[in-house]
């Protein structure tokens, strides 16, 4: 029965990719899956818990309930917009890659690059970091992307082969160790996200005044390999997006290892914060960060 289960979810992907993004006018397409957004929210009850969960610890303080549970329904909607970019991007290349997107501060990355030895390029579950990697790879900076596996493998493929189709290396989370020390060696990118644990072998490190698990591995690779972590983060303005850049930062090993991780995550995710009360409706993280919330 699961397989099965699995196979007609692979189907519905798999044609619903091919009648938005092939047949349809872009614009009935948001609209489209802008009501599959609303009946998701009201029928996804565990998904919607866990969002307005998270909300809570960001803003508990600062907005009412029935505020944040609106925050969280814009939140659906405004993900589906970005899932129809995201199966839209075959249509983008090199020659038109500047109408698609404006990039702010990249010489924050070509700074980090000269240094020789690789840039972890680090961002969240924040906008659209999909079409963030695929824009560095357009623009001819080699980049590998840390990915999750999907529940249903056909699924993954598909996704995989988007991306690989704009050269983004895809390493998949799991069997990412060697390939990521690799890339870093070579002076490449390695995306990665730094605000959930997948595979729940993170660390304990205050978020938003919480204490929350996050993964260890952009702060291990950075400092593993002396690679500056460079935060980038892709949000829509209007009909283009905005890929933005910022600062470097810098590992500074003492030789106490743990601790190290600990401050340079610390000092990552306070970037993290402040881009996600900025964009409030554009952190899609659909599991609990805080599991006690």
């Amino acid at each position: 029965m699961g397989y099965l289960l699995a196979l007609v979810r692979y189907f519905l992907y798999y044609i619903g990719r091919i009648i938005f993004c092939r047949l349809l006018p872009k614009e009935l397409s948001y609209r489209i899956t802008r009501l599959m957004a609303d009946a998701h929210y009201f029928l996804a009850r565990p998904t919607r818990r866990a969002l307005i969960s998270n909300l809570r610890v960001v803003w508990g303080k600062e907005k009412s309930e029935r505020e944040i549970r609106r925050m969280a329904h814009r939140t659906f909607r405004r993900f589906s917009g970005y899932a129809v970019d995201f199966f839209y991007s075959p249509q983008i290349n090199r020659d038109n890659i500047d109408d698609w997107v404006e990039i702010k501060d990249l010489r924050y990355m070509d700074e980090a690059l000269s240094q020789g030895k690789g840039v972890v390029a680090l961002s969240a579950h924040l906008g659209s970091w999909d079409l963030g990697a695929i824009t560095l790879a357009l623009k001819d900076y080699p980049i590998s992307a840390v990915t999750l596996r999907h529940g249903e493998r056909r699924a993954t493929d598909i996704f995989r082969k988007q991306r690989e189709a704009k050269g983004v290396k895809v390493i998949p989370l799991g069997v990412a160790v060697r390939r990521c020390f690799q890339a870093l060696k070579d002076n490449e990118l390695v995306a990665m996200l730094g605000d959930w644990d997948v595979e729940g072998r993170g660390m304990r490190v205050e978020f938003f005044g919480k204490e929350a698990i996050v993964p260890r591995g952009p702060a291990t690779f950075a400092l593993e390999m002396g690679a500056a972590i460079v935060p980038v983060f892709m949000f829509k303005k209007g009909n283009r997006y905005e890929l933005t850049f910022k600062k470097p930062i810098l590992p500074k090993p003492t030789g106490v290892k743990e601790k190290d991780i600990l401050n340079l995550t610390k000092k990552y995710l306070k970037v993290i914060e402040r881009f996600i009360r900025n964009h409030p409706e554009e952190w899609f993280l659909y599991h609990q960060m805080w599991p006690s919330t």
